[in-house]
């Protein structure tokens, strides 16, 4: 079982551990909010890659952000980074613009 665990110093500290069963598995940081859109940032233990907790985390914090009034996440990708890529086209979102730097994906909420 996924759960996140708000670790962030006020409610507009978006910062929040993923635990899987119970134990420390990654991190999230909502790091640009301008409603209605934020974008973040996510990272998984190695150990536990490719075993859902990426997607259920993030099925979770979409859950939390729609609560507080936001309608779309927006992610930038490295190009060569295809784990994410494929993570987040399996959760809807489209690519709204790429180059040598970034892939730009949006979804709505």
């Amino acid at each position: 079982m996924t759960t996140l665990r708000h670790i962030g110093k006020s409610a507009d500290d978006l910062r929040f551990f993923i635990l899987s069963d119970g134990k420390h598995a990654g991190g999230i940081t909502v790091h640009s909010v301008h409603p209605p859109c934020f974008s973040y940032g996510i990272a998984v233990a190695p150990a536990l890659r490719r075993r859902g907790v990426a997607k259920a985390a993030l099925g979770l914090l979409f859950e939390q952000m729609k609560a507080r009034g936001f309608s779309q996440a927006v992610v930038q990708v490295a190009p060569s980074n295809a784990a994410s890529l494929a993570l987040h086209a399996s959760l809807g979102f489209e690519v709204v613009s790429r180059d040598r730097e970034a892939v730009t994906m949006v979804r709505v909420l």
